[in-house]
């Protein structure tokens, strides 16, 4: 799977946000390494999903990414994604639980 995907991660300076950089290919097969790859238990204010050089296959990579947004919540977690390309954002608009929430952070097409 580490040929279809890689998560990395770099922490702010002031060691507040944690952003993940997701590059590759998300579905099925590799959903599950993605949703392992973030830290939901580590103590920071924010948890930033960077998913510009990602794309979403399936309605298994949009549920991994459901399952971080919505854990980060409870967690105390501000979570921020950042990046969807088109076709991703349209898989999560339809599929996501997390965008039913009234304080769901916003997602869509990265600028």
């Amino acid at each position: 799977m580490s040929r279809l995907s890689r998560v990395t991660s770099k922490l702010s300076p002031d060691r507040r946000v944690r952003t993940y950089k997701v590059e590759g290919q998300i579905f099925f097969a590799s959903a599950g390494t993605f949703f392992d790859a973030v830290d939901l238990l580590e103590p920071v204010e924010q948890i930033v999903i960077d998913v510009s050089d990602a794309h979403f296959y399936d309605t298994s990579a949009v549920s991994a990414l459901d399952r971080i947004v919505l854990k980060g919540r409870r967690h105390g977690h501000k979570v921020r994604i950042a990046g969807l390309n088109e076709a991703s954002a349209t898989m999560v608009e339809r599929f996501a639980s997390h965008r039913q929430d009234a304080a769901a952070t916003p997602v869509g097409p990265h600028p």
